[in-house]
């Protein structure tokens, strides 16, 4: 079909009824009717949803006049057959404070192009030219906009920008309001970060911060960088926290407790842990962003696109993302450690694991780790947390077949050099591994990839010199196998932990705990009360369950430890400091 450029205009039409004005223009549309759709998830973010419902009215017009707009299913639309050009005109509501969707006050306008643009179908290649416009009146403070289009003008109370086609307009997220703003320049490259909300940022620190995460990215795939620009985009609140990567830019949310403030130089782990976030989802641009799942190459953003292979791209990408700020010297050792003992107490709380491989974790993510309910902890695994582990096993797996010569991260490095245009088949990292050896590692993956056998973690971090180590923490209440919703005055229990004594006694998810022992207990106080019975002792737990009171005798008895302890070994062989060191920091 001809490459006849296809326009695009939105507007924040009315900021305090949160609603986005669309319009779509192009030449040539099919005789026998125009299909339009909008796909119904965005990559990264594995769940159907259905963006579409969010369009409020829609109608077009042809050669001055209005035709007729016909809905084919939720997602696709069908204009009347006209021979001239076509302008679609469409409204949708934009409350979605997440990094996934739309959201539009007074505050800022924040757009994906997957959850507002309408794709005309049959012209997928086409490029594309969008005009964003300014609110008019209402907005608080002096707004720009932030995105990694490419700008080809800009102008009083509006921009416009260029895409190479429609897949590229969607993977652009658009950031407009008061923000503060810095760039830094990693390899020549331009970098910049933007903060929309109140804070009281260190942006020197942060800024040295940031660029000595993304140098380390950098160098570790050899200085190939797949951006000509990169954009982190940071909405700050009181309490939030979440991102999503894109090829040239990552739409990020934190709290603003977690960003580094004047006069405090040490590294909190409120900090840390945004510093984590932003290296994630860096990682990304390479690790998903280009090499992908092979089925990936060509996404379906209608329906479900299936693949085993989460666990690598998230699994090593957590593993990786931490790591990068110990090798980086932004986290001492030790503090490394503690980082990575939360993980290993995530998973070992999770009697998922035992049910639920991580290739199974994977490929079910649209229906189970995206639609978790009160069940998911004693049914499924995180390919995070439990995939950043495997990659952690994998690696010293390698370091040690190979007399310490090979490692996950030449792992890595040989897929970038030879994989970018052809994805991963759900092997390849399997067959990769094997030829870096020359080792068989088909029982690994059988036992801990595609079997639930619990990995090795003691004797893989012994091999490095770190001591690994399970307890029960104090006053935590996983110990008597629930987890609670402290939002009220009294505890309301959210999860019940198979295989506790919580369980057996027959505390349900929703059950309100009254009172231990006839005495009165709050929420805040419950775990140190539960605790302060020792183990084998009886109590009586007054309930409220649907508004009804009662009383269960319970036993205490305190589940399998999982709370872990990481630290560096004593009296340590040359060979083992030696094999640490290249752990650490890749000496």
């Amino acid at each position: 079909m001809s490459q006849v450029k296809i326009l695009y205009k939105i507007t924040p039409k009315d900021l305090h009824a949160h609603i986005f004005q669309v319009e779509l223009t192009f030449e040539n549309p099919n005789p026998l009717g125009q299909v339009f759709s909008l796909p119904n998830w965005i990559p990264g973010s594995y769940l159907i949803r259905d963006f579409s419902k969010h369009i409020i009215s829609i109608n077009a017009q042809s050669g001055g006049e209005a035709i007729t707009v016909k809905k084919l299913d939720k997602n696709h639309w069908i204009t009347q057959p006209c021979s001239e050009s076509v302008t679609l005109q469409y409204e949708l509501y934009a409350f979605d404070l997440s990094v996934r969707c739309a959201y539009l006050t007074n505050e800022r306008a924040f757009f994906n192009g997957s959850s507002v643009f309408l794709k005309p179908v049959g012209f997928e290649g086409n490029p594309c030219e969008l005009v964003i416009n300014y609110p008019t009146n209402n907005m608080l403070g002096d707004w720009s906009c932030a995105t990694t289009l490419k700008l080809k003008s800009k102008h009083k109370g509006f921009e416009i920008y260029q895409a190479n086609n429609y897949q590229d307009l969607i993977d652009h997220p658009v950031e407009m309001a008061d923000f503060t703003r810095f760039e830094f320049e990693v390899n020549d490259i331009p970098h910049a970060m933007t903060l929309t909300g109140q804070h009281t940022t260190d942006v020197a620190r942060l800024r040295a911060d940031l660029m000595r995460i993304c140098q380390y990215h950098i160098d570790f795939f050899g200085g190939d960088v797949p951006f000509d620009q990169y954009l982190f985009l940071t909405l700050v609140r009181t309490k939030a926290y979440g991102g999503l990567e894109h090829k040239k830019s990552s739409s990020l949310i934190c709290s603003r407790k977690e960003l580094p403030i004047q006069d405090k130089p040490e590294i909190n782990p409120d900090y840390t842990r945004f510093l984590a976030l932003c290296s994630h989802e860096y990682f990304h641009a390479w690790w998903i962003k280009t090499i992908k799942p092979a089925s990936f190459h060509a996404l379906n953003l209608g329906r479900e696109n299936y693949t085993e292979q989460l666990w690598i791209f998230e699994g090593f990408t957590s593993y990786y993302d931490e790591l990068s700020l110990l090798r980086t010297k932004l986290l001492s050792p030790e503090q490394y450690l503690t980082l990575f003992a939360q993980t290993l107490t995530r998973v070992q709380k999770s009697q998922g694991r035992y049910k639920q491989s991580l290739a199974e974790s994977s490929f079910d993510a649209w229906t189970k780790f995206y639609q978790q309910d009160e069940n998911a902890p004693n049914a499924i695994v995180s390919y995070y947390t439990k995939g950043a582990l495997l990659a952690f096993v994998l690696d010293i797996e390698i370091r040690g077949r190979s007399n310490d010569t090979q490692s996950l991260d030449d792992v890595l490095k040989l897929i970038w050099a030879n994989y970018q245009d052809t994805g991963l088949e759900d092997d390849t990292v399997q067959k990769v591994v094997a030829h870096l050896t020359q080792s068989d590692f088909t029982e690994f993956f059988d036992d801990y990839l595609y079997g639930v056998n619990e990995l090795p973690l003691k004797q893989a971090f012994a091999y490095v010199g770190i001591s690994c180590e399970f307890s029960h923490k104090k006053a935590e209440l996983s110990n008597f196998g629930i987890s609670i919703n402290k939002e009220q005055e009294f505890a309301v229990i959210s999860h019940v932990l198979e295989g506790t004594c919580a369980q057996v006694v027959g505390l349900y998810v929703g059950d309100k705990i009254i009172s231990i022992d006839g005495i009165k207990v709050q929420a805040k106080d419950l775990a140190n009360a539960i605790d302060s019975y020792t183990e084998d002792s009886t109590i009586q737990i007054g309930i409220l369950r649907d508004e009804l009171l009662s009383e269960l005798s319970v036993t205490i008895a305190n589940s399998k430890p999982t709370f872990c302890t990481l630290s560096i070994a004593d009296n340590l062989t040359k060979d083992t400091l030696k094999r640490q060191e290249q752990w650490f920091y890749h000496a």
